[in-house]
């Protein structure tokens, strides 16, 4: 005599594979969980979360991988504490003058000219003079997960002209004047 299933009656051993390969499943899915949030917490990818290139970083990215210094685990470092602006204020005026640029740091440590730009001056050329100095800087390269990468650099840079007057026949000043006199930058 043939035994009689019910259409939607399963035999044993099918609820049994069934059963494991849920659990398996539940199981993977529940160990993946608990990996991306041990990851998730802390170690250098941790505060790249959020830190992602800007649509005007798309020129920087042409020519390969860049990061920003957020986005690495060692930032790009200028090797000289202040490099030399060849700058010559335009007229015989007390002004101050400061100059924000943004470029490229190659892993070697050298700025790619071909990315740098004026982000903004308050005299362009006192802005041109600091975009010339940018191609003679070294920096010791940015890292992220212990290999040398690409950085986008923003770097600022300021001056301050002065006119000081000495009396005919004195000698020139020692020192810089009086605090009083330096206008404020």
């Amino acid at each position: 005599m043939r035994r009689s299933t019910l259409p939607g009656a399963r035999r044993p051993r099918e609820a049994r594979t069934r059963t494991r390969a849920v659990l398996a499943c539940i199981l993977t899915a529940g160990a993946l969980a608990a990996l991306a949030c041990a990851s998730a917490g802390s170690g250098p990818g941790a505060k790249r979360e959020g830190c992602g290139l800007r649509t005007s970083d798309s020129v920087f990215a042409a020519t390969g991988p860049v990061y920003r210094d957020c986005a690495v685990d060692g930032k790009a470092s200028l090797l000289v504490a202040n490099p030399r602006i060849d700058f010559q204020p335009p007229r015989a005026v007390t002004a101050c003058y400061s100059a924000e640029v943004e470029f490229v740091v190659d892993t070697n440590g050298t700025p790619e000219m071909r990315t740098a730009r004026i982000v903004r001056t308050t005299d362009q050329s006192f802005g041109q003079a600091v975009l010339t100095a940018v191609a003679s800087w070294r920096y010791k390269p940015a890292q992220r997960d212990g290999r040398r990468v690409r950085q986008i650099v923003e770097d600022r840079r300021m001056a301050q002209s002065m006119i000081v007057a000495v009396p005919a026949g004195s000698p020139p000043p020692s020192g810089p004047p009086p605090r009083t006199a330096l206008p404020r930058c």
